[in-house]
């Protein structure tokens, strides 16, 4: 307490600039602390520093013209809280409330789809969760590979991200639980690459399903199996992910890691999802995008 009591003598200047060394969440909780901290804690020092060096041009990209003029950098901090769509309303871009750290998401639009623009294999449509105009909705293919890019500079520096794609599993989905999806995160190219792999079950069938298909296909899920791989093997021991429900009702597939590196660094990220090795027509995958995000 004493301590806090001298750096409450300090003038309200240095204050400020001690409150921006710290995290927003930081800041947040020494405002209750006194009335010194707490008109430290409302200055632009503060706020300016969890801002990213490019919000300007975040701000003049993103359609908020309908919105009241901001009146301190506080206030623009919130708003980056808030997803806001850039490039036509194809990537949407967000800080973490805790940390500052951006969170950037690519819509589906945005990615690279196997056979998307064929109506037969895709259908585009609109989706009320969804933060973009537009989803793909699996219709039926037998190859399936979804990649997406983005570069280091786009994200906070120093910072281990995760990609996670964003789907829901439509009530018409057939072939997605068959044999495990190859994910995958690449950073740069070459010996000095950043490689991130894993597998991952697009869905994953309740014991009242399973029994059903063994009675009327048999072992042949076990034979594709085999034919594929070490599938088996693998969720043996566990190595498989599987989906996980988000808060805002959509599930997420994690395809990987990367480090963004130092400040000022530019590289290319590859995320992709590739289920190509079965042949088994598939349906029924709902996608809105891949989201990237600080790991915790």
């Amino acid at each position: 307490m004493a301590g806090i009591l001298s750096i409450g003598m300090l003038p309200e200047d240095c204050v400020s600039t001690i409150l921006s060394l710290t995290t927003p969440s930081d800041v947040g909780r020494l405002s209750v602390v006194s009335s010194a901290f707490r008109s430290a804690a409302e200055s632009d020092v503060v706020w300016g520093r969890f801002l990213p060096n490019n919000y300007a041009h975040i701000l003049a990209a993103a359609d908020i013209s309908g919105e009241s003029p901001f009146c301190s950098k506080r206030e623009i901090f919130f708003r980056l809280c808030s997803p806001l769509l850039l490039d036509g309303g194809k990537k949407s871009l967000e800080l973490e409330k805790i940390s500052a750290k951006i969170c950037y998401t690519l819509s589906a639009r945005e990615l690279s789809i196997s056979w998307s623009s064929d109506p037969l294999c895709w259908s585009w449509k609109n989706h009320s969760h969804s933060r973009f105009a537009e989803v793909a909705e699996l219709r039926t293919v037998s190859w399936l590979e979804i990649s997406g890019k983005i570069r280091t500079k786009t994200v906070s520096s120093n910072t281990l991200y995760g990609a996670y794609l964003l789907v829901k599993i439509s009530d018409r989905a057939y072939g997605l639980d068959l044999v495990p999806a190859q994910v995958c995160v690449q950073v740069g190219d070459g010996a000095q690459a950043q490689v991130s792999e894993g597998s991952v079950w697009l869905q994953r069938k309740d014991k009242k399903k399973e029994d059903i298909e063994c009675l009327f296909y048999g072992n042949r899920r076990e034979r594709v199996r085999k034919l594929v791989g070490n599938g088996e093997k693998m969720e043996e021991n566990g190595s498989i992910r599987v989906l996980k429900e988000r808060e805002d009702g959509w599930l997420e597939i994690e395809l990987g890691e990367f480090f963004s590196g130092e400040n000022g660094t530019d590289e290319e990220v590859k995320m992709s999802l590739m289920e190509i090795k079965g042949f088994q027509l598939k349906a029924g995958l709902v996608l809105q995008g891949i989201q990237i995000r600080p790991k915790h």
